[in-house]
């Protein structure tokens, strides 16, 4: 009924989209005109500028409540990948990147009072003077230095439905302006939930379809974490010095049992609890040199540890596995721009990385240890970047921006398995932006990009409640790809906007799952592996339709969604398949009601879930998350007070696990002989909170 439920969702809310976006491409003119408070700036070569006016009636609290409501834009934190310039988010803070790669870019707008906002620019195709981040569009938060300070507290208890478990929360947060210098400093203290895992029905079935094993799965898992942040500025030098620092533990237990009916007495448990320690110190430098010269400095270092006991309890087995990863990056990057003319910006830019990540593994049955192949491992990289970049704009309708970054990295394994190697990709990059009227615009692209190899798939990695154990490899290759990507945008009404952008991936090495025989333990064993080639089709849209010329005064819907079609041969059946752990379609889709007579705003989100399939060489994993509502009241009484309720999964949709296993190589053994699936319904959380801002 759940999968009924979700392909009924996913097109209603897609048919919504495109009508409201049809709407919106339509409308006449005479529609086309709001109260001056919520008109956007005019385009100015590729820049739209927001000033505070345009968020009045939303009475925003943080500079991420700006963002969020932006016309057109979604926001994107960034990744979690070794390096600076590959990690970046799609927001700029006084034209520049935050000198953390730790610090989530969202909780470091919501620690920026939205009275503190002069104006945000939304970059498209790119600006004079903006380094894009290999981005298309930018959100460029631009603040007031008006001196003063604030501080912040908050609190929040959210209460699982399906427990009535209660996970607390608080928030510190202190800015002070002491002249031209500014220090900062938070705290943030809360217990989560994984949405991930919950109870529901665990059966599986042999390769004729008959039931042989029936249970119920109880699970509870989640954890706690605490993050510590501070931050301190002041000229220097002609110029401006940033230091900032964080230190962040989690703590994660997943507890699972399985009450068996079919068979009686088989009850089973798993166990996985881990911790995470992570600590980071960056340093930032820009300096102007007489108007038309910038230089930028950064450098950071960043650590962690994590360690992870997973064991499975069941009759006659008795299984433990663990896991231990200490990682180091150190990284100092250069960037200079030069304004050769206000048409044209030249930008060039130097990345030095060292990376490290020590692994250590044991899997142990029944008390006797077991072989893995590259159960531990040491990977070191050094790393090497350059860019030159120039970006020209002969008039308000054109943007051209070209250039090239080259990367050189060596990549030396050692432990268990020993391997060296020396990567080199030049990666050039193409960006046309043509503005015919300041409603319309379209981009091209076209660029050679290239993934990072995961130093975790270099070791040994598993799981013993589902999914078996890995193989490491340190063979691996970066995935590459040829991207032609083409966008048309327009802007209508008061805050309206829609994109559709097509994409099209040439793609070398694509990186999927391979099989590797091991000889000393006598078996083959799956593992993270290239192919030879692959391609990818995207389909994207963003729209933004205020809804006040529809009847709906105040209200606002917002939805992006991506189709994704790939293209890969599986290397066991050597037939075509989609390749592994990419989501056939990603959608979200949101409505925000304004309600200023109250000084209340309330809003409905819907996650429509995703669906990643791993093919290994003798199993096929499925997980389908379902699609999500939620839902939340907000109440701002005075700018300085914000409560907040919400609801998180309100119709207590769950995720389905299945994993089919095959007596070996699926060319060889076509039908599965163990079918495993696991329905697992999360359940419910309300959430509420209280912020106070002095």
């Amino acid at each position: 009924m759940l999968g009924i439920r979700t392909a009924m969702i996913r097109p209603a809310t897609a048919l919504l989209a495109t009508a409201l976006a049809a709407t919106a491409f339509c409308a006449c003119p005479a529609l086309a005109t709001a109260p001056a408070a919520l008109q956007a700036g005019a385009p100015t070569q590729g820049v739209v500028s927001y000033a505070p006016d345009f968020f009045a009636e939303v009475r925003p609290v943080t500079a991420f409540d700006m963002v969020r409501r932006l016309p057109g834009f979604s926001f994107d934190s960034g990744a979690q990948v070794r390096g600076f310039a590959d990690a970046a988010g799609n927001v700029l803070i006084d034209g520049e990147r935050p000198a953390s790669k730790q610090d989530d870019l969202g909780s470091a707008l919501s620690r920026i009072p939205a009275r503190q906002v002069a104006r945000i620019d939304v970059i498209s195709g790119g600006a004079p003077g903006i380094d894009m981040q290999g981005r298309t569009v930018l959100a460029n938060v631009i603040l007031k230095h008006d001196g003063g300070g604030s501080a912040v507290v908050a609190f929040s208890d959210k209460m699982s439905i399906n427990d009535g478990q209660q996970i607390p929360g608080a928030d510190l947060e202190w800015t002070q302006n002491f002249g031209d210098k500014k220090f900062e400093a938070a705290f943030t203290e809360g217990g989560f939930v994984d949405d991930g895992s919950g109870p529901g029905p665990h059966k599986q079935y042999d390769g004729t379809g008959d039931e042989i094993y029936d249970a119920h799965l109880w699970t509870h898992a989640g954890g706690d974490q605490g993050t510590l942040t501070s931050a301190f500025s002041t000229p220097l030098w002609g110029g401006k010095f940033r230091i900032n620092g964080l230190v962040q533990l989690t703590n994660y237990l997943d507890h699972e049992a399985d009450e068996d009916s079919v068979p009686v007495g088989g009850d089973d448990a798993y166990k996985d609890e881990n911790a995470n320690l992570n600590g980071e110190i960056g340093l930032h430098y820009n300096r102007d040199f007489g108007g038309n010269t910038t230089l930028e400095l950064i450098g950071i270092q960043q650590m962690s540890r994590y360690h992870e006991n997973s064991y499975f309890d069941a009759v006659g087995s008795d299984e433990v596995f663990g896991i231990t990863n200490n990682d180091r990056e150190s990284i100092l990057r250069s960037t200079l721009r030069y304004t050769v003319s206000p048409t044209l910006t030249l930008e060039t830019a130097l990345e030095g990385a060292y990376n490290t990540q020590t692994t250590g593994t044991e899997y142990i049955v029944n008390g006797a240890p077991q072989a893995l192949p590259a159960a531990n491992e040491q990977v070191a990289e050094t790393r090497g970047d350059g860019t030159l970049t120039a970006t020209w704009t002969p008039s308000v309708h054109y943007t051209l921006e070209a250039g090239i970054r080259i990367e050189d990295s060596t990549v030396q394994a050692t432990g268990d398995v020993r391997e060296g190697k020396t990567l080199f990709y030049p990666k050039p990059r193409v960006v046309f932006t043509w503005s015919p009227d300041p409603k319309d615009q379209v981009r091209l692209r076209v660029e050679r990009e290239v993934g990072q190899l995961d130093f975790g798939a270099f070791s040994a990695s598993g799981s013993l409640n589902a999914g078996g154990l890995h193989a490491g490899n340190p063979n691996v290759l970066p995935q590459q790809s040829w991207t032609f990507e083409s966008a048309f945008e327009r802007r209508f009404w008061s805050g309206g906007d829609a994109t559709v952008t097509l994409r099209h991936m040439d793609i070398t090495d694509p990186v999927d799952r391979i099989a590797i025989y091991d000889p000393v333990a006598g078996a083959f064993f799956d593992e993270g592996g290239n192919l030879p080639h692959g391609t990818e089709n995207d389909v994207a849209l963003d729209v933004t339709v205020p809804l006040d010329n529809l009847g709906l005064k105040n209200a606002q819907f917002k939805t992006t969604e991506t189709w994704r079609s790939t293209s890969v041969v599986d290397p066991v059946t050597l037939m075509t398949r989609s390749q592994t752990q990419v989501h056939p379609l990603d959608l979200a889709a949101h409505y925000i009601q304004e309600l200023p007579f109250i000084k209340s705003d309330f809003g409905v989100d819907l996650d429509g879930g995703w669906t990643e399939t791993y093919y290994r060489f003798d199993e096929i994993d499925t997980i389908h998350y379902g699609a999500r509502v939620n839902a939340y009241f907000e109440y701002k009484p005075t700018p300085a007070w914000r409560i907040r309720i919400s609801g998180v999964n309100l119709l207590s949709q769950g995720i389905q696990k299945t994993y089919a296993y095959y007596d070996g190589p699926r060319n060889l053994y076509p039908m599965a002989s163990l079918v495993d699936y696991r329905s697992q319904q999360i359940g419910s959380l309300i959430n509420v909170g209280v912020r106070r801002t002095f």
